[in-house]
């Protein structure tokens, strides 16, 4: 099957959907390893580290190798792998077993980050905010339907074993993948050539403003794993309400991250990338105070969702932002803004799971808040976006 390559930018959403499924779901399966299997919010947390924090020694090196060679069915084979972790929760009573489970999930997404993020730049043409909030919210659609996929497989089978749903999507997709390799190789040598004629015209890496981004990135990723892991936490233990109605809010915070996640694309082709990623998290740490200091059901859950929008909005702009950056090494920007901070997130997750269990959640939170207002601040020193190389159809390079 061969498609317009205008399509494969919707072709990479979908894969990014399927590989962000099991991540997705995690959040709302540890409710129901709490009650029914007796994990502590330590342990809780250390299978949020196994997720994010295994995979983040190899995003480097995925993202490098996808600079120098393209591998496009590392997708497919990180899609594969993603999908079979976390789904085999159910069937596992060993903690051992269930982090290595979920390591495996976080391997796979390690692998499908660095050349998915490099194929939605080649395959969006000169709409990169647009191109990489499509692939962007392709993760945060993984986001919310995977609590979704957890809880109507548990709820079906009547036990954690109907979490093995997840794996469908992704081993489809992974299927699919594998027939369009030719395809998808096609755009990669296609984006190569462009990239190096743009070399030889004088494009180069600024790799001091992109570092200055990476601290944005890594706070923000903290704030976004920390809120998935825990506010779950907070329904359950703090509003009381149930293991499935608990799982089910990671969905409320995925949805609204996904419509940010486009409306943030979208502006950052208008307005500026570095304006966009400032507007959201400026606006997002009042609505998060105010989201701490409610113990109302309702308040706490309208509160939700301009808290999940306001943090996404920073989301795809700075994926696109930091392949801006550093445009000669695609692969390794996308590894890091994408899949690196996450799995910096998912490296804290640990110590807030300690701070849970001996302090309380509320000191979470706050902790939180705290990281918030400090990437606000980081944000005010991230330049805006460089001049970008073009080439046209003669081969001739220009700035732009």
């Amino acid at each position: 099957m061969k498609l317009k390559k205008s399509l494969y930018s919707y072709v990479m959403m979908l894969g990014h959907l399927c590989a962000d499924l099991g991540s997705g779901a995690l959040p709302a399966i540890l409710p129901f390893l709490m009650a029914q299997k007796g994990i502590t919010y330590t342990q809780a947390a250390g299978l949020t580290f196994a997720l994010s924090g295994i995979g983040s020694a190899i995003q480097p090196i995925c993202g490098s190798m996808a600079d120098k060679t393209s591998r496009p069915w590392l997708m497919a084979l990180g899609i594969f792998m993603a999908g079979c972790g976390v789904s085999m929760l159910g069937f596992l009573d060993s903690y051992t077993a269930m982090f290595v489970a979920v390591a495996l999930t976080g391997i796979g997404s390690a692998l499908f980050h660095p050349d998915g993020g490099r194929m939605a730049n080649y395959v969006s043409g000169e709409k990169k905010g647009k191109g990489i909030s499509l692939f962007s919210v392709g993760g945060n659609m993984g986001g919310a339907i995977g609590p979704m996929i957890a809880v109507f497989g548990i709820a079906l089978v009547g036990s954690l074993q109907g979490a093995v749903l997840l794996a469908v999507p992704p081993v489809l997709m992974s299927l699919f993948l594998v027939s369009q390799q030719k395809r998808l190789g096609e755009f990669a040598a296609e984006g190569t050539k462009a990239t190096k004629a743009a070399i030889a015209a004088g494009q180069t890496d600024d790799w001091n403003s992109f570092r200055k981004l990476t601290v944005v990135v890594f706070l923000r990723s903290t704030i976004q794993t920390g809120m998935t892991t825990f506010i779950p936490m907070v329904w359950l233990h703090v509003l009381m309400q149930s293991e499935a109605k608990s799982g089910s809010v990671t969905t409320i915070i995925a949805l609204a991250g996904a419509i940010a996640t486009l409306i943030g694309g979208n502006l950052a082709d208008r307005i500026g990338f570095s304006k966009t990623i400032r507007t959201g998290l400026v606006l997002f740490i009042p609505c998060f105070l105010c989201l701490i200091l409610s113990h109302n059901l309702m308040l706490s859950t309208l509160l939700l969702i301009p808290c999940a929008m306001f943090l996404n909005f920073a989301f795809s702009p700075s994926v696109a932002l930091g392949q801006k950056f550093v445009p000669n090494h695609l692969g390794l920007a996308s590894g890091i803004t994408m899949g690196l901070a996450n799995s910096f997130g998912g490296v804290i997750s640990p110590v807030l799971g300690k701070v849970a269990d001996t302090a309380g959640l509320h000191y979470v939170m706050w902790i939180l808040a705290g990281m918030a207002v400090l990437a606000c601040a980081a944000s005010f020193f991230v330049p805006d976006a460089p001049p970008v190389y073009r080439v046209d159809e003669a081969s001739e390079v220009t700035a732009a």
